[in-house]
This record gives C-alpha cells, structure tokens and sequence, in this order.
C-alpha cells in the first residue's frame, strides 16, 4: 500500500479538492443559487470533512489497518450522506 504512503496521493486528493470547489461555484451559478457569506463555510466544512474521511481511509489502508479503513469507511460513507442532504437544504433557502 505505498501508494497511499506517498505524497503523490495528498497531491491527487489536494487537486480534487481544488476542482471540487471551483465546480462547486460554478455550479451554483449555473442554478443560480446565491451562495452567502454563511453558506460557504458550510460547503467548505463538508468538503473538508469528506476530505478528511479519504485521509483517514488512505491512511489506514498505508498502515495495512484494512479493518480500521473498512469500519471508517462505512461511517464516513454514512455521516456523508446525512450532512449532505442537510448541507443541501441549508444551500436552498432562498
């Protein structure tokens, strides 16, 4: 597992963490929902908690902690999923 070892992993995750949020704004602008002073943290507190859980389970799988990275996985999948619908409705007040 030395992919997830090495810097060339954080750079690929730093990267999609870059794309995600320059889509992020243009998308928004393309729905035309007016992205406030409040709801940016929002947003960027999800990404950074998703970006967090794909660190957790990369590290894991680098230290052969398979069990640990399967477990954080099932739980980060599902606190994903609840914040997002939350983080939704929260982008949709008008």
């Amino acid at each position: 597992m030395g992919f997830f070892n090495s810097g060339f992993f954080w750079f690929i995750e730093g990267l999609l963490a870059c794309l995600a949020i320059i889509a992020l704004k243009i998308w928004a602008e393309d729905m035309r929902i007016r992205m406030t002073f409040w709801k940016w943290p929002v947003v960027i507190g999800w990404l950074l908690f998703l970006s967090v859980s794909v660190a957790y389970v990369g590290t894991s799988l680098g230290e052969g902690e398979t069990h640990a990275a399967f477990i954080g996985a099932i739980f980060a999948s599902v606190l994903a999923v609840v914040s997002r619908v939350i983080a939704w409705r929260l982008l949709t007040i008008r």
